[in-house]
């Protein structure tokens, strides 16, 4: 399955994922929620090249060792120092330590390890609520004849 790194289509959805986790199966759940074409890259099935995870650290300008979860590789040493070869070799052999998620979309890539990390990359707040209680009161009276508050 070939990934598309220079993805300049605004309604694709490239996303490099871990399936079979709470995370992978809410990341995987907002994004069929959106309205875009979704190329969902599970790692325990297809792995990307060595060459797509160099570029992939590149455009996010980072070590490929941000990608692992180093408690999940058997015999790591957080002491040696790893090439990014070697971390990828240790990425590829190990799918189930890959950490978060990549996603791709137009000209942009983000590495997301938390759902919340996911909201801020689609600029979504908190609910979409538009009202916070620091800038305006809140609504506490029924505004239709359906509404019911206690008192």
């Amino acid at each position: 399955m070939a990934i598309t790194l220079t993805n300049t289509d605004d309604n694709l959805i490239n996303c490099i994922y871990r399936g079979g986790t709470q995370f992978g199966d809410q990341l995987e759940a907002f994004l069929k929620a959106s309205d875009k074409d979704i190329l969902p890259i599970d790692i325990t099935k297809t792995m990307p090249t060595d060459t797509q995870w160099h570029d992939i650290a590149k455009q996010l300008n980072v070590s490929l060792k941000s990608f692992i979860n180093t408690d999940k590789v058997k015999d790591f040493n957080e002491h040696t120092q790893y090439s990014e070869e070697g971390l990828v070799k240790i990425l590829a052999n190990n799918p189930n330590a890959f950490k978060g998620a990549v996603i791709m979309e137009g000209d942009r890539i983000a590495h997301i390890t938390k759902y919340t990390d996911l909201l801020r990359f689609y600029d979504v707040d908190s609910a979409g609520l538009e009202k916070t209680l620091h800038t305006e009161k809140p609504i506490i009276k029924s505004k239709t004849g359906d509404d019911n508050y206690i008192n």
